[in-house]
């Protein structure tokens, strides 16, 4: 039974290196959209000015609105997000090959049911810790990323561990 509940542990902890994957490339996606428009709309809008002068309202409408959006940019969270959620996929993947290296004992009988239950906490008490260090707010929830990242961890542990 303790045996089970260490390898439900290396589950969950695989889903979250998952999830945790998924929205850190969102939030990459969003912050690199977001610099594209803004470049692409603060140029061409100069350019179209010049050009169809008789529109200039809407020229000088975009350039306003690219320039607020630019000016509220850092208070948007992706910045922040990549930062710390770069940091915690590092720590939890480190973490993930610690639990993988015990997982070989634990299923080879190497280890008591009270050993196998110290290393499920271990590892529990290892990632609260390392996203209470990275992680100040909560994180969005998508139950679609969240379903990828159980596939995926579904995956890799039934390619690296089959049954």
């Amino acid at each position: 039974m303790v045996q089970e509940q260490y390898w439900k542990e290396l589950y969950q902890l695989k889903t979250h290196i998952g999830f945790i994957e998924l929205q850190l490339e969102r939030a990459e996606s969003i912050d690199r959209a977001q610099k594209i428009i803004l470049a692409i709309a603060s140029s061409s809008s100069i350019g179209a000015w010049v050009i169809w002068n008789h529109l200039s309202w809407i020229w000088a409408g975009i350039i306003a609105l690219s320039q607020v959006v630019s000016a509220i940019n850092p208070y948007l969270p992706y910045k922040n997000r990549i930062k710390a959620y770069s940091s915690l996929l590092h720590e939890l993947e480190k973490l993930m090959v610690q639990a993988e290296f015990k997982w070989h004992s634990i299923a080879e009988g190497k280890l008591t049911p009270t050993e196998i239950n110290k290393a499920r906490f271990d590892i529990r008490a290892t990632k609260q810790k390392s996203l209470k260090k990275y992680i100040n707010t909560t994180i969005p929830t998508d139950g679609k990323l969240h379903d990828k990242a159980e596939a995926s961890a579904t995956a890799y542990l039934e390619n690296f561990y089959p049954a």
